[in-house]
C-alpha cells in the first residue's frame, strides 16, 4: 500500500540527480553497480529518508489488518491491544494514556534521527532548475 507514495518520492528524488555525475564516473571506468553505490545512494539519502520515516508510521499505526490476521490475544500489536482499553462503561485513562506515549514514543524517535534528511528533501523539491 504503502509502495506507491515510496515509489513517488524516490523517483523524484533520484530523477534530480544531475545524470553529469553518473557519465563521468562511467568515463572514469566505474560499472553500474559503482556508479549507483558510490554516487547516487548517498545524493538520494534524503529521498530515502523521507520515505523510510513515512512508511515506518504508516506501519506501526497499522490497525485495520492487524485486526484481520491477528487470531490470538499474544500476537495482537500495540495499536490493535490499545482498543482494549475501554471496558463496559469506564475507562482506565491512567495506563491507556501510558500506553498512547508507548506506542508514539518510537515514531517521535524514528522522526528526531532522520529530521534532517527529511526536512532537506521536502526543501529540495521546491526547488525548480
Amino acid at each position: 500500500m504503502g509502495m506507491a507514495m515510496s515509489l513517488f518520492i524516490l523517483r523524484g528524488t533520484f530523477m534530480s540527480i544531475p545524470k553529469e555525475f553518473d557519465e563521468s564516473a562511467s568515463i572514469e571506468g566505474a560499472g553500474f553497480l559503482r556508479v549507483f553505490l558510490n554516487i547516487n545512494l548517498p545524493l538520494a539519502k534524503s529521498g530515502l529518508a523521507t520515505a523510510g520515516v513515512l512508511m515506518f508510521l504508516n506501519y506501526w499505526n497499522e490497525y485495520f489488518y492487524a485486526m484481520l490476521l491477528t487470531s490470538s490475544a499474544k500476537v495482537r500489536t500495540l495499536p490493535l491491544e490499545m482498543g482494549f482499553f475501554n471496558e463496559a462503561f469506564s475507562y482506565n485513562y491512567t495506563e491507556m494514556f501510558a500506553a498512547l506515549t508507548i506506542a508514539v514514543l518510537p515514531g517521535i524517535i524514528i522522526y528526531s534521527c532522520a529530521q534532517e534528511q527529511v526536512q532537506e528533501s521536502v526543501v529540495s523539491s521546491g526547488i525548480k532548475g
